[in-house]
């Protein structure tokens, strides 16, 4: 049942009194109850796949190699942050973020880089402690040329997808072998000494933390009518937001404020100067967002490549709307995104969980996570609730007990909510079954034989 078909029921069990929000305010609470009553519930568990990234990495050429054959490295200073890379290295060019990486400095230090400028400067966390690289002085006959530092960036830290509140397991894939990934806390000191050293090596540990370092905008999107082709009716109101992201991770960062705009007679289209107001931060992408006419939540409609100057014209009928993702840019150009971590929905989040794994991968390996979803309340009518079907009744008579106590009929609301609970107990019980347990009654040889049938993980008697 949908939230629509929720708010129909409980208002024919109570009597609807008109007060649509009243309804599923009662449904909500009732969901989010059962929900929090265990947060390994089978119907709440998901799986997310994604790779990781190949380190990026530059081999400065030894001064004096004449500049036809070369290799610019990048100049580290002694004292600063600031690390220079060559041009061919600019992150216009690699169309990658690099922000929140780690970049393996000339002394062997492990650095992680605080942000990036629009072309080749990247800023480390902390300053720089060794030696001062030479210049990139590349010359025709490599007599006085120098060519700077070798630097290599790795890629530690990976997005979950919007919404996972646990994870159960990570399997990492490589070339010819299967590694269940251990999981470390943060905490321990021990792991903090691993996230700092480059050990050349598969996955081996993980760490889960909750952060973002992605800013949020400052500006709304302007929004205009282009009125040369007529796509949507007259009267058509939506609004638009927008948020930046990471290129190479698409985890994504606070929303803008919104904007709206209405279609007038005859129709028309609207068209967003995404090059004029959306500023984009260092290496970042941007991702837009719309509203369904006259009023929704926020739905994911396309992605804005950095550097872009180009308008943005929207074209997505409603029903589309969160349905087909946009992996184009404003110019047209595919763009290599991924909807696990691009959320359909705006949900508001303040951070992003992360796993961080130990060593940095040195390779793109491919990486299986099971977790465990955080549930959210229903707010459009076309939403449904993650409870299997066959207990949603329990959700709706918990939802009549709330109802119930409102209006201070308390003896019916306890006896209902009894009744709920019973069924919620049920539902707990058929979790807990589990083929793989067996049961041994008294002495001697246990029974080898497959048991028929599924026994409780929990045994009382």
């Amino acid at each position: 049942m949908d939230f629509a078909t929720l708010k129909q029921r409980l208002g024919r069990r109570r009597g609807f009194d008109g007060n649509d929000d009243r309804l599923g305010d009662f449904i909500n609470d009732a969901y989010m109850a059962i929900c929090g009553r265990r947060n390994t519930w089978a119907w709440l568990r998901r799986t997310h796949q994604f790779g990781t990234h190949t380190p990026e990495a530059v081999t400065a050429s030894a001064d004096g190699t004449p500049s036809a054959t070369a290799t610019e490295g990048a100049v580290f200073t002694n004292g600063s942050r600031l690390v220079t890379l060559s041009t061919a290295n600019s992150v216009t060019t690699t169309q990658g973020t690099r922000t929140g990486a780690k970049v393996e400095a000339p002394d062997g230090t492990v650095n992680r880089i605080l942000s990036h400028n629009a072309t080749t400067g990247l800023y480390l966390e902390a300053p720089f402690g060794g030696a001062t690289s030479s210049a990139i002085n590349p010359t025709v006959s490599g007599v006085g040329a120098t060519y700077a530092s070798s630097w290599k960036i790795y890629w530690d830290e990976y997005p979950l997808p919007e919404g996972a509140a646990s994870i159960e397991s990570i399997v990492c894939t490589g070339n010819g072998f299967i590694r269940h990934i251990r999981e470390s806390s943060l905490l321990s000191p021990h792991m903090k000494g691993l996230t700092v050293k480059d050990y050349e090596s598969y996955p081996q540990y993980y760490a889960l933390e909750r952060h973002t370092q992605i800013p949020a905008p400052d500006n709304a999107l302007f929004v205009a009518q282009d009125a040369s082709v007529a796509t949507f009716n007259a009267g058509t109101v939506f609004q638009y937001k927008y948020c930046y992201y990471n290129t190479k991770t698409q985890e994504m960062g606070p929303m803008s404020p919104s904007s709206s705009i209405e279609i007038t007679a005859p129709g028309g289209r609207p068209s967003m100067d995404v090059g004029g107001t959306i500023i984009m931060r260092s290496d970042y992408g941007a991702a837009v967002y719309r509203t369904k006419d006259g009023g929704s939540e926020f739905y994911h409609l396309a992605n804005v490549v950095i550097g872009s100057t180009n308008w943005l014209t929207d074209t997505v009928t409603d029903a589309n709307l969160g349905f087909s993702h946009q992996d184009v840019d404003s110019a047209g150009n595919l763009l290599s995104s991924n909807i696990g971590a691009v959320a359909e929905r705006d949900l508001s989040t303040g951070g992003s969980h992360h796993i961080r794994l130990w060593p940095p991968p040195d390779e793109e390996y491919l990486v299986d996570v099971t977790y465990f979803v955080a549930p959210q309340e229903l707010t459009e009518d076309h939403d449904t609730p993650h409870i299997p079907r066959q207990h949603q009744p329990i959700l709706l008579d918990l939802a009549e007990s709330y109802a119930l106590s409102e209006e201070e009929n308390h003896g019916a609301a306890a006896q209902k909510r009894a009744y709920a609970m019973e069924g919620v107990d049920r539902m707990e019980r058929e979790e807990e079954a589990d083929p793989g347990t067996r049961i041994q009654i008294g002495r001697g040889e246990p029974e080898i034989d497959e048991a028929l049938g599924s026994w409780p993980r929990t045994i009382t008697g």
